[in-house]
C-alpha cells in the first residue's frame, strides 16, 4: 500500500512539514506502507494545454484550441502517481479562505471529469482505469497564519471538492492555525502530533472500501455525515427549515432539539451529495438530460456564439501574445 502526500506550499515550510510528520508517522504505524510526496508549485504544466487522454475514456482532448509553449508537461507524471496511491495526503496553505491555486489549476488540468469514476462506471466501463475504481482514502491538512477561524472557511470544502471526483473517502481533516512564519509549524508539537494521528488514522484505512473505511477525525456537533464539515446554506424554496450542505450537498433541516438549541438534521442516504455514488449518479443522468436537451438547438447555439464572436471589445494584449519581429 502506498501513501502519495501532495505539498501545496512553501518549500520547507509547514504545509510540507506537516506532511513529512503525517507520512512518516504512518510508516511507523504500518511499516509494510510506502511513501513519496510531490511539491506541487513546482509541477510544470504548458500555458492552456492540450487536455491529457482520459482515464475513463472520454475524448477531453477535441475541438480546441490548443496554444502551448515549450514547457516541460508534469501532468501525466503526477496523474499517474495519484491513480497508483492507496491513499492521499493534501497539506495546504490557505490564501483568501482557500488552498493556495496552484493545487486547483492542478485539479483542473488532470482532475474533474478526466477523473470522474462515476463517469467512466456509467458511459465507458471498458476503457475505465482499473485504478481509478480501487479503494482509496484521503487526508486533508491547511494551515495558515489567522488565529481565527473566519480565515479559514473555503480551504476544506475547496480540497473535497477539487478530489470528489475519485470517491475516495476522506478519513481524516484539520486545519492548523496561528502560523505567520514559514517553518513555524515546527514550534508547534500540538500540530505536529495532530498531523502523526492524520497519518496513523489513514494508515489504519487504507485499502477498506469506501463504504468500510471510517472518519476519524474531528468533528463539530451538527456537521455534515458525509464531508464532516458544518457549512451550511438556507434553502427556503425546498421547505420550511430547510437546509443544504455548502460543501457536498446533501440536504436536511434545522431542528429545535431538548434544550432549545436549533442544529441541523441532516439526510444519511442523499442523491444530492456530491461524495455519495448516488449523488455522482444523479449527476450523471443530469449531464446527460442537459446533452439531450441542447441537441436539437445546436444550430442556434452556433450562430449565438458566431454574433458574439463578432461584438468587438478591445482585449488586452499580453507579453506572450505579442508578434516577434
Amino acid at each position: 500500500m502506498h501513501i502519495l502526500g501532495l505539498a501545496n506550499g512553501t518549500p520547507s515550510g509547514n504545509s510540507e512539514i506537516l506532511l513529512k510528520a503525517a507520512l512518516t508517522a504512518a510508516i511507523v504505524f504500518d511499516s509494510s506502507i510506502t511513501t513519496s510526496w510531490i511539491h506541487v508549485p513546482s509541477i510544470s504544466i504548458p500555458t492552456n494545454p492540450a487536455p491529457l487522454d482520459s482515464p475513463v475514456g472520454f475524448d477531453l482532448a477535441s475541438k480546441l484550441n490548443v496554444a502551448s509553449n515549450n514547457a516541460p508537461d508534469d501532468r501525466a507524471a503526477v496523474r499517474e502517481a495519484i491513480l497508483d496511491a492507496d491513499a492521499i495526503i493534501i497539506s495546504t496553505p490557505t490564501y483568501s479562505h482557500q488552498p493556495l491555486g496552484t493545487l486547483k489549476l492542478l485539479m483542473d488540468r488532470i482532475g474533474g471529469p478526466a477523473l470522474d469514476v462515476t463517469f467512466g462506471k456509467t458511459f465507458n466501463p471498458d476503457k475505465l482505469d482499473p485504478r481509478l475504481s480501487k479503494p482509496r482514502v484521503l487526508g486533508f491538512i491547511a494551515v495558515g497564519g489567522s488565529s481565527t477561524p473566519d480565515q479559514f472557511t473555503m480551504v476544506l470544502p475547496t480540497l473535497h471538492l477539487l478530489f470528489y471526483a475519485l470517491h475516495a473517502r476522506v478519513v481524516d481533516q484539520f486545519i492548523g492555525q496561528d502560523l505567520g512564519s514559514s517553518g513555524a509549524v515546527s514550534l508547534h508539537e500540538d500540530l505536529i502530533s495532530r498531523a502523526q494521528r492524520m497519518g496513523k488514522n489513514l494508515a489504519s484505512q487504507i485499502g477498506k472500501s469506501y463504504d468500510d473505511a471510517g472518519y476519524l477525525g474531528d468533528e463539530q456537533e451538527g456537521a455534515c455525515p458525509h464531508c464532516h464539515l458544518a457549512k451550511i446554506e438556507l434553502l427556503p424554496e425546498h421547505g420550511k427549515n430547510a437546509i443544504g450542505c455548502t460543501t457536498c450537498g446533501t440536504r436536511g433541516t434545522l431542528a429545535v432539539t431538548g434544550d432549545d438549541t436549533m442544529l441541523p438534521v441532516w439526510e444519511e442516504d442523499s442523491k444530492w451529495s456530491c461524495l455519495t455514488w448516488a449523488g455522482k449518479l444523479q449527476h450523471a443522468k443530469d449531464i446527460v438530460s442537459w446533452a439531450k436537451r441542447d441537441e436539437p438547438r445546436k444550430a442556434d447555439i452556433k450562430d449565438g456564439q458566431e454574433k458574439w464572436k463578432k461584438v468587438f471589445v478591445q482585449q488586452v494584449t499580453l507579453p506572450s501574445q505579442k508578434t516577434k519581429e
